[in-house]
């Protein structure tokens, strides 16, 4: 894709030849974009600190990157703790690294409680890849939101995505039972799970279990790892009824083993959802999500920088702090207050 910049904003040329233009009004975040095109990797630091810290321009990035995302595979991964997941995530980086993809990877820690910040765990795993021009990492905090994934991951991947990243992979932070969310994000899933984790197979009859494209029981030296496949064959019957059935592949991550088993997993699901038309659904309904995601940005936006100043809605919120007026019902005063400026505005 072709562009431009100019005072008015960034001008896109499309496959077709057809020109678009993204209005930004603002010079540094077009120098921003800019740079995110010509794969500078600084712009897209920065870019995903502003993601990440509710910039008032988020929405104005997205709509200028927006045209160039679509490209990228996503892999999940996703487990227990202790299964291994990041030992797995640097081979599979390795792994596709060996077959010249370039590769972004999100690795969602958890958060500090005065911070908010990632514990940066991963960070320290993988420092062989900051010498690598072709892999792009970056830790996320979850910032206290569950699912096991960081609040604003969709947009980071798509940045990853138009800053031109082939693969991106996103380890889920591994907290329990939940990390389920990453079903909206991620084209192949990929759920880990190790011998000797006791509960291990309670928490994926919670709902893990459900979401796996590929099983992976890592560190299949230990005692137990065939029970475990054993284990996840019977619970697969659980599962309703599917044109995919999940494969359980043995590694040990550690040592290099299995890592060829799962590649060839995870391009097997590849295949399968571009033959079935699957990838497409999954796509659309990334779209949907997303479109609801700008929508609820923009009310939240609104709401923060403007409605909430108007002087009836002031009056309500007194109300509510100082004559002990029920919140729930002042919230449905304000949200008629807000239907009723809104149609106004309108007419």
């Amino acid at each position: 894709m072709r562009l431009s910049i100019s005072m008015e904003g960034i001008l896109f040329r499309d496959h077709s030849n057809a020109y678009f233009k993204v209005a930004m009004g603002d010079a540094e975040m077009e120098k921003l974009i800019e740079g995110l095109i010509q794969k500078d990797r600084i712009a897209l630091s920065k870019l995903i600190t502003m993601i990440e810290n509710d910039s008032p321009k988020s929405l104005d990035i997205m709509k200028a990157i927006y045209p160039l995302t679509g490209k990228a595979y996503v892999l999940g991964v996703t487990g227990p703790p202790g299964a291994g997941k990041s030992t797995l995530v640097d081979k599979l980086i390795r792994n596709f690294r060996s077959k010249d993809y370039s590769v972004g990877v999100l690795c969602v820690d958890p958060s500090s409680i005065f911070s908010g910040g990632a514990f940066l765990g991963d960070r320290v795993r993988m420092e062989w890849a900051y010498q690598d021009d072709g892999v792009y990492l970056r830790s996320l905090a979850t910032r206290g939101a569950l699912g096991g994934l960081a609040p604003r991951l969709s947009e980071i991947i798509k940045l990853m995505d138009a800053f031109g990243q082939e693969v991106i992979i996103v380890e889920t932070v591994g907290v329990g039972q939940m990390e389920a969310d990453i079903i909206r994000y991620a084209d192949t899933k990929i759920v880990v799970s190790v011998p000797g984790l006791g509960d291990q197979m309670q928490a994926l009859k919670a709902g893990i279990l459900e979401i796996a494209d590929v099983l992976v029981v890592n560190k299949a030296d230990l005692p137990g790892a065939r029970e475990v496949v054993d284990d996840l064959q019977m619970m697969l019957y659980l599962r309703k009824d599917s044109d995919w059935t999940p494969e359980i592949v043995l590694t040990e991550a550690l040592n290099d083993r299995g890592i060829s088993d799962l590649d060839a997993a995870i391009q097997r699901h590849r295949t399968f959802l571009g033959q079935g038309g699957l990838k497409e659904q999954q796509t659309h309904l990334q779209r949907k999500h997303a479109c609801y995601g700008a929508v609820e940005e923009r009310l939240k936006n609104y709401l923060r920088e403007s409605f909430l100043e108007v002087e009836e809605v002031k009056n309500i919120l007194v109300r509510v702090q100082e004559e002990g007026l029920n919140p729930y019902q002042a919230a449905d005063e304000i949200l008629q207050l807000f239907f009723t400026k809104t149609h106004e505005e309108g007419d």
